[in-house]
Protein backbone atom coordinates (compact mmCIF):
# COMPACT_ATOMS: atom_id res chain seq x y z
CA UNK A 1 0.00 0.00 0.00
CA UNK A 2 0.91 3.46 -0.87
CA UNK A 3 1.96 5.94 1.65
CA UNK A 4 -0.39 9.31 1.60
CA UNK A 5 2.12 12.19 1.86
CA UNK A 6 0.00 15.40 2.97
CA UNK A 7 1.47 18.59 1.46
CA UNK A 8 2.82 20.89 4.73
CA UNK A 9 4.09 23.86 5.46
CA UNK A 10 6.87 25.07 7.95
CA UNK A 11 7.30 28.51 9.58
CA UNK A 12 10.58 29.70 8.91
CA UNK A 13 10.04 33.46 9.46
CA UNK A 14 7.55 35.35 10.58
CA UNK A 15 7.02 39.73 10.13
CA UNK A 16 8.79 39.78 7.67
CA UNK A 17 8.96 44.12 6.21
CA UNK A 18 9.52 44.88 3.02
CA UNK A 19 6.35 44.10 1.83
CA UNK A 20 2.46 45.35 1.09
CA UNK A 21 1.78 44.13 4.85
CA UNK A 22 4.30 41.91 7.09
CA UNK A 23 4.90 38.51 5.62
CA UNK A 24 5.35 34.90 7.44
CA UNK A 25 8.01 32.76 5.06
CA UNK A 26 6.66 29.23 5.13
CA UNK A 27 9.20 25.49 3.82
CA UNK A 28 6.93 23.91 1.92
CA UNK A 29 6.28 20.16 0.71
CA UNK A 30 6.23 19.44 -1.96
CA UNK A 31 7.71 22.51 -3.46
CA UNK A 32 6.16 24.91 -6.37
CA UNK A 33 7.52 25.84 -9.45
CA UNK A 34 10.68 24.34 -8.19
CA UNK A 35 10.76 26.61 -4.97
CA UNK A 36 10.25 24.96 -1.55
CA UNK A 37 9.31 28.48 0.50
CA UNK A 38 6.73 31.11 -0.13
CA UNK A 39 5.91 34.13 1.08
CA UNK A 40 2.41 34.67 2.27
CA UNK A 41 1.39 38.48 3.39
CA UNK A 42 -1.99 40.33 3.42
CA UNK A 43 -2.21 44.03 1.97
CA UNK A 44 -5.12 45.67 3.95
CA UNK A 45 -8.41 47.74 2.48
CA UNK A 46 -7.05 50.53 0.67
CA UNK A 47 -8.01 53.32 -1.12
CA UNK A 48 -11.30 51.93 -1.42
CA UNK A 49 -9.94 48.11 -2.59
CA UNK A 50 -10.30 45.67 -0.54
CA UNK A 51 -7.48 44.09 1.04
CA UNK A 52 -5.43 41.15 0.06
CA UNK A 53 -4.12 37.81 0.78
CA UNK A 54 -0.97 37.15 -1.65
CA UNK A 55 1.04 34.14 -2.21
CA UNK A 56 4.49 34.79 -3.65
CA UNK A 57 7.42 32.17 -4.42
CA UNK A 58 10.48 32.81 -2.15
CA UNK A 59 14.31 31.69 -1.70
CA UNK A 60 14.95 30.21 1.28
CA UNK A 61 16.39 33.51 2.90
CA UNK A 62 13.08 35.59 2.11
CA UNK A 63 14.00 36.67 -1.39
CA UNK A 64 11.50 36.04 -4.46
CA UNK A 65 12.80 33.55 -6.22
CA UNK A 66 14.02 34.11 -9.97
CA UNK A 67 11.86 36.23 -11.59
CA UNK A 68 8.44 35.23 -10.90
CA UNK A 69 7.06 38.28 -9.04
CA UNK A 70 3.25 37.65 -9.68
CA UNK A 71 0.90 36.27 -6.78
CA UNK A 72 0.85 32.82 -7.26
CA UNK A 73 -2.60 30.41 -6.50
CA UNK A 74 -3.58 31.13 -2.64
CA UNK A 75 -3.75 34.58 -3.46
CA UNK A 76 -7.63 36.05 -2.51
CA UNK A 77 -9.48 38.72 -2.37
CA UNK A 78 -10.40 39.42 1.54
CA UNK A 79 -10.27 41.93 4.34
CA UNK A 80 -9.75 39.13 7.02
CA UNK A 81 -6.44 38.16 7.14
CA UNK A 82 -5.94 34.04 6.92
CA UNK A 83 -2.85 32.11 6.11
CA UNK A 84 -3.97 28.82 6.91
CA UNK A 85 -6.78 29.56 3.85
CA UNK A 86 -3.32 30.93 1.88
CA UNK A 87 -1.48 27.97 2.56
CA UNK A 88 -4.91 25.65 1.90
CA UNK A 89 -5.64 27.72 -1.90
CA UNK A 90 -1.95 27.65 -2.72
CA UNK A 91 -1.52 23.71 -2.82
CA UNK A 92 -3.58 22.00 0.18
CA UNK A 93 -0.60 22.77 2.58
CA UNK A 94 -1.72 22.24 6.41
CA UNK A 95 0.63 24.25 9.35
CA UNK A 96 2.89 21.79 10.81
CA UNK A 97 5.76 22.15 13.51
CA UNK A 98 6.36 25.40 15.56
CA UNK A 99 3.90 28.11 15.64
CA UNK A 100 1.25 26.14 13.86
CA UNK A 101 -0.61 25.95 17.42
CA UNK A 102 -0.74 29.95 17.30
CA UNK A 103 -1.98 31.68 14.20
CA UNK A 104 0.53 34.75 12.90
CA UNK A 105 -0.88 37.51 14.61
CA UNK A 106 -2.09 38.81 11.28
CA UNK A 107 -4.70 35.66 11.21
CA UNK A 108 -6.27 37.00 14.43
CA UNK A 109 -9.42 38.92 14.73
CA UNK A 110 -8.51 42.71 14.89
CA UNK A 111 -11.47 44.45 16.20
CA UNK A 112 -9.88 48.14 15.06
CA UNK A 113 -10.17 47.18 11.74
CA UNK A 114 -14.28 46.63 12.17
CA UNK A 115 -17.38 48.55 13.00
CA UNK A 116 -19.22 48.29 16.66
CA UNK A 117 -21.58 46.02 15.08
CA UNK A 118 -19.17 43.29 13.06
CA UNK A 119 -17.31 43.32 16.43
CA UNK A 120 -20.19 42.51 18.67
CA UNK A 121 -21.01 39.76 15.95
CA UNK A 122 -17.99 38.23 16.37
CA UNK A 123 -18.08 38.79 20.43
CA UNK A 124 -21.29 36.37 20.23
CA UNK A 125 -20.01 33.91 18.73
CA UNK A 126 -16.71 33.42 19.85
CA UNK A 127 -15.43 31.37 22.75
CA UNK A 128 -14.57 33.55 26.21
CA UNK A 129 -10.70 33.36 25.92
CA UNK A 130 -11.09 34.50 22.56
CA UNK A 131 -13.60 37.22 23.69
CA UNK A 132 -11.42 38.31 26.56
CA UNK A 133 -8.65 38.74 24.11
CA UNK A 134 -10.68 41.08 21.57
CA UNK A 135 -12.09 42.91 24.44
CA UNK A 136 -8.33 43.82 25.48
CA UNK A 137 -7.44 44.69 21.91
CA UNK A 138 -10.28 46.91 22.25
CA UNK A 139 -9.20 48.56 25.44
CA UNK A 140 -5.79 49.34 23.93
CA UNK A 141 -7.26 50.58 21.11
CA UNK A 142 -10.53 52.62 20.11
CA UNK A 143 -12.00 51.51 23.56
CA UNK A 144 -15.53 51.99 21.61
CA UNK A 145 -18.44 52.16 24.25
CA UNK A 146 -20.60 50.16 21.50
CA UNK A 147 -18.01 48.12 22.29
CA UNK A 148 -17.00 48.05 25.82
CA UNK A 149 -20.08 49.41 27.66
CA UNK A 150 -19.87 52.38 29.97
CA UNK A 151 -21.18 55.83 29.61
Amino acid sequence: MKEIVLPTAKIVADGIAGFAGLATLYQIDPPIQGTDHIIVYHRPRIYGQPGQMTVVLSTPDGGVYGREVRAQPGTYTTDEPNHYLALQLAGGYSLVGPGAENPPESDMFDPAAHTVTEVNDYLNNADPAEQARVLEAERAGKARKGILGGN
